[in-house]
Parts: structure tokens; sequence; C-alpha cells
């Protein structure tokens, strides 16, 4: 490694991140992933439409919300399921649209060369439940039975039950994926005795598991393209993994199944036949542990689209665990895929990285009232979060001390929780710099701006023409984001730098006061007199560097 002292220098007034990054891009081993979108509140052919712009912004996938008909209205955001293979029709969409423009979006997506997510829960449905007047006589949820003579919960828990994986988190009606009733739950031939019980009585203009042989559409065909596997979990060999079938989508066969094989039908739907590619999983802590494991099954080897080495295309999951305890995590981590012995289960899964967003938010967040002394309200903040990503948090053998994004998927905020105020770009600047997957969130305000779920998101994700501060730190992120990562300095003034390894140099702050600050590296990656260019526009920005303090 090639030592020089490199002084890093800061602008003055309102102290913001600086980047310095090399030139030369080099072609190394550690590349990071291109970035996630997660873009909410827009419609499909508001997506589809703006696909150049995801584009050029540098982002390598989207992740939408959850696609399946609402319980609510037409018009829910998503997270309270009725019926999971109802995406919207003509006549009657979701709030995004329909199933034939997700299609369409997935289709442009793939296009581009962009992968698209949804968001897929596993958990829960509606907040409809027994004691809701008239839905069981309309027949309950599809493919889900409200009520059973030998259960009156029928596939869910009942409201009196407790504990993280049974309750009916935020009132909705917790499916219980440990039951085992068997019933052809898309039922397609009226007279099988072994269909879900149909209703008879429509409610709020629903009427549900009634017979129509158009359901087979949504069933693998028996014997097409068929797959032999292995899992270890359970010590199973030669498993039989049927595919749907795309050019004869009606050749499909009605089985019988629990609860659970009927979500894992619908996640492989989902990616054969719609074109999902990932699969970000709501409300994973509440979901019980054997449930992610059928889930590695459902989607190993499904996605039909291949990689440009003709290689498989694996399904990426990553879950939602609001949690900040790495035992509580890593569970959620698998990526123990074999390319040599594909014949053999494995998990590409991963888990939003919830221990590092407290530690950002935590410490990256100022008040604004009168007199608040920001600075020195936390002279330690980066000691707090520079090993607070779960890369770095060892727990059932995951995670490791390199920072290589082994586990965990980085974000700001989301739908769900807020960014840190007045920092959020150093905190954007942090998690799109370092190695691994990550998020950025969007909320594209197509439904209204006074909506107050879903939480509102970067503004300018997307801002292509004049550029941003986002999207100038996510091309860095594509150009200069590999190399091992390697710590270069920390102090408890507020400033922290770290490198990837002869492509790329990070100076944050978490300052808010005027001034002027530098400090000398004594090591770096770079060769002797290697000439390095400030990519984030700071240097150019007359408010934020008005005396030419950064080089």
């Amino acid at each position: 490694m090639g030592k020089r002292n490199h002084k890093l220098k800061q602008p003055p007034q309102a102290r913001r991140l600086l980047l310095e990054l090399l030139e030369d891009r080099r072609l190394l081993t550690d590349v990071s992933a291109p970035a996630i979108l997660q873009w909410f509140e827009s419609s499909y052919d508001t997506i589809e439409q703006r696909v150049p712009d995801l584009f050029m912004a540098g982002y390598g996938a989207v992740w939408t919300p959850p696609p399946s008909r609402g319980d609510t209205s037409d018009l829910t955001v998503g997270y309270d399921v009725y019926d999971r293979f109802d995406l919207g029709y003509a006549g009657k969409p979701t709030l995004y649209g329909t199933e034939t423009g997700l299609k369409t979006l997935t289709d442009r997506l793939h296009t581009a060369g962009l992968s698209s997510h949804v968001d897929f829960v596993l958990n829960h449905n509606g907040y409809s439940t027994l004691a809701t007047e008239g839905f069981y006589e309309a027949g309950g949820y599809p493919g889900l039975a409200i009520t059973l003579p030998n259960d009156i919960d029928g596939d869910f828990h009942s409201a009196f039950w407790g504990g993280v994986e049974y309750e009916r988190l935020a009132g909705l009606i917790d499916i219980a994926q440990e039951k085992n009733h068997q019933f052809i739950r898309s039922p397609v031939d009226p007279n099988d005795s072994r269909n879900i019980r149909a209703g008879t009585t429509p409610a709020f203009g629903r009427l549900a598991n009634v017979a129509d042989p158009n359901n087979h559409r949504f069933y693998p065909d028996n014997g097409h393209n068929t797959i032999y596997v292995y899992d270890p979990k359970t010590g199973e060999e030669n498993i039989p993994v049927h595919q749907f079938n795309l050019d004869d989508p009606l050749a499909g066969d009605p089985t019988v199944e629990n609860a659970t094989g009927y979500l894992m039908r619908n996640a492989q739907w989902l990616i054969q036949d719609i074109g999902i590619d990932g699969l970000r999983i709501d409300a994973a802590k509440h979901v019980q542990g054997f449930t992610l494991d059928f889930l590695d099954r459902a989607v190993y080897r499904q996605n039909p689209r291949p990689l440009l080495d003709g290689s498989t295309q694996h399904v990426f999951t990553y879950s939602e665990v609001y949690d900040a305890n790495p035992a509580v995590l890593h569970p959620h981590v698998k990526k123990d895929i074999d390319p040599s012995d594909l014949g053999r289960i494995g998990g590409n899964r991963d888990t939003l990285d919830f221990k590092l967003y407290f530690a950002l938010k935590e410490n990256l967040e100022y008040g604004t009232q009168p007199g608040w002394d920001n600075w020195n309200s936390n002279r330690g903040a980066w000691y707090q979060i520079k090993d607070a990503a779960l890369d770095t948090s060892p727990a059932n053998g995951q995670g490791d001390t390199l920072h290589n994004g082994n586990a965990g998927v980085t974000f700001v905020q989301s739908h769900d929780v807020y960014k840190p105020y007045q920092l959020e770009n150093v905190a954007h600047a942090y998690t799109l710099m370092m190695p691994g997957n990550s998020v950025v969130y969007f909320n594209g305000k197509e439904f209204g701006d006074n909506r107050d779920f879903p939480k509102a998101g970067r503004a300018d994700a997307l801002n292509i023409a004049g550029g941003s501060d986002l999207t100038r730190i996510l091309n860095a992120r594509n150009s200069h984001g590999r190399g091992n990562y390697a710590e270069r300095w920390v102090d408890d003034q507020g400033l922290f730098a770290f490198e990837r390894e002869a492509s790329a140099l990070v100076l944050l702050s978490n300052r808010t006061d005027g001034g002027f600050d530098s400090r000398t590296l004594t090591q770096v990656g770079f060769a002797p007199g290697t000439y390095l260019v400030e990519l984030t526009g700071n240097a150019a920005d007359a408010q934020r560097d008005p005396y030419n303090d950064i080089p």
C-alpha cells in the first residue's frame, strides 16, 4: 500500500460532507451493487414513464409497495392484504394500477437492466375478522379460511394470542403459518370436495373463494420445466418443483396445500408470471422462522430471467425486522447458494439494517430549539456509528469486523421511519459509500401531499438534469464504490474518514456550526502522486466553499 499525506479540508459555513474520489476507475473485485430505490406513492404508469430517469440516476432496482388488493379499500397503501392474486384489472385497479400495468413496468425495468422488487406480506392479512358483519358469508379472505368447524380461528391466530410471532400487529389479522389445514385454495372446479369454503352472499362488493376455471393460471403446470432439488434443512431429496406455464397459463394444476403453501405459491407466481426479481419481507420479525425456510424453497431457481452470462439470477429477499439487536437480525440473513451444486436449496436473503439505522438517527439528529447546542450535544457521534452496521456485529456466525457488506441492507429513512433531521446527506453518504446493499427512499406524492403514511422521502432522488446532493452521492457510489473498506480517521471533533481502498476517500462531518477544519491522513491506499477530484459538488458550491478551501 502506498503511503502519502493527504490533507482533507472541510468547507466553512454549515459544514457539509466532503468526498475526495479517485478519477481513475479501477476494476476492483469488491464492487457495491447499484442502490435500490424504494418508490412509493406513484402509479405503475408513472414509474414506467420514468424508467429512463431511474437508469440515468444509477439505481439497480425499484422496490414498490405490496401489489395485492387491500382489505380496507382499493386506495390503501397495501399492507392490509385482502386478495394476494388480485393485482388490479381494467375497471377496478388498485391504488397503483393493474396486473397488466405491473407486468408492463417489470418488462420495461428489465429492458433497462434494472430489477423489480415488491413488498411481500407473509405475516398477516387485513383488518376484517370473523366478527366483521357479513365477512364469513362472503367467504372471508381469498385462499385463507376465516374459520373452520374444528378450528374457530381457521388459518389465523386468535385475537387473544400474544407474543411477537402470534399477535395481531397493528390490529391486522395474523396468519398461523404452523397450521396444516389442507385445501385447494384457488378453486377451479365447483364440485371438488377439497375446495376451501366458498362465499355465498357478497359483502362490501366482494365474494371470495368461488370456483373459477381462470384460477388455473395461479398454479404451476405439473411436469412443466420441473426441477428436482435437495433441502438440507429438512433432509428431503428429489423434491419436484414445477414451473408456471407462461405459454399456456390455464395449464396450471390445482393442488391441495396449507396456508403456508398458499403464500409460497403466490411468491413463485409473482416471480415467474409477473416478473418480480426481489421481495422485501414485511413484518418479518413477527413471522415464524420456518416460514422463511419455505420461502427459500419457493423462490430457489425460480427466476426465469438469467444473468447476462446465462447463470441463474437468484431472487433476492430482504426482511423488515424492527430491532437493533444483531441476535434478532442475523437469523434472517442466509446466503448459502452453492453455484457448483444447484440441486441444493440455498438462500439469497438479507435484512434491512435497523441496527445501523438507529445509530444514524440517534447520532445525526439535532434539535432546532433556540439555544440548542448542536455541536456539544454529540461529540462522539462517529464512535457510535462507525461500527454499528450489522456486518460488523458477529452473531450466529454471520457478522465479522470487516465492513464488507456481507449482512444488512442499509437505509436512512423509509415509509415507516423518519430520516435524521438536518444531516440526512451525511447519513446517505455513509450508507451509499460503504460496501453492501443500500436503499434510497422516494415518495412520489402522486396521491396527495397530506397523507401521513407513507412518510415523505428524498424529493431529489430522481433529479437528473441539474443533479442533486443525493444523485451526486449515488453517482460516486456507482463510479467509485469499490475496493475494501479501511477506516482512516475518527475523532471527537466531528470528523470521520474511510476509504474504499485505492478508489474513494470519504470525509464526513456531524458538525453544523461554521468554521474550518483540516486533517492529515498518514496512510492511504493510493499510489504516491495520485490526483484526487471532488465529486459531491461541494468544492464548486459558492455557499459551501466560498473561500476555495477544498482543493
